[in-house]
């Protein structure tokens, strides 16, 4: 090999080793920010403990909000089973909270419904821009299928709304076993390549939790 393919070769496989440390350690765990890919391609090598670190930082809750039901006050969970339903915006997730109401309206006593932002949005006492800007549109994601919820056809379904930040399937875990829940439903393919090339949520969640899990799929899914 010529000293130029060989140098060829060493930065390839330096930038590669931070790329896929970003795609295994820190996309799947909750960092979604795009500044994470250049970051460790520059890094390489030297990237991949800092991944790990990032990666194995704990579940931490933002928000927690009860939501009123149509025409009353705060919205009180009912005598029935506490069900979390997890949310990114995917067409699967969103097929999973119309599953859940379908299905569990007038027999469940509270419907959580459950978003994961990134970890470091909450890691410093000040948020970037872009860090509230995730924060206020996962609020806003929540609030508005909430909002749905409480004028859907059908009897009234007690809903709170939770914000968390983590690696997403152990986020979601953590919230079930928190707020101590009976049934977690998923959509079955969440948004983003890794899910696609890494294993989704949903498979993570399935695999590791120890209560009932229901998996809801798109018609496109």
């Amino acid at each position: 090999m010529s000293t130029a393919g060989y140098i060829v070769t060493v930065v390839a496989v330096w930038v590669l080793s931070g790329i896929v440390a970003v795609a295994v350690f820190i996309a799947r765990r909750g960092h979604r920010a795009w500044y994470w890919y250049p970051l460790g391609a520059v890094l390489g090598l030297l990237f991949i403990p800092i991944a790990m670190e990032r990666g194995s930082r704990p579940t931490g809750r933002l928000e927690t909000t009860p939501v009123p039901a149509a025409g009353t006050g705060p919205s009180a969970p009912g005598a029935g089973p506490r069900v979390l339903v997890g949310l990114d915006g995917s067409a699967d997730s969103e097929h999973a909270l119309r599953t859940a109401h379908r299905v569990l309206a007038g027999r469940v006593g509270e419907l959580i419904l459950t978003t994961v932002v990134d970890v470091a949005a909450v890691e410093r006492g000040e948020r970037t821009a872009e860090e509230t800007d995730q924060l206020d549109r996962a609020r806003e994601l929540l609030t508005d299928r909430a909002a749905r919820l409480r004028h859907a056809a059908g009897p009234p379904l007690p809903s709170s709304i939770e914000i968390v930040t983590g690696r997403p399937a152990r986020a979601l875990l953590d919230v079930a076993q928190a707020r101590d829940v009976d049934m977690i439903v998923v959509g079955r393919r969440g948004r983003g390549l890794s899910n696609r090339l890494l294993g989704s949520v949903a498979d993570q969640v399935v695999r590791d939790a120890t209560r009932p899990v229901l998996l809801a799929a798109s018609e496109d899914g």
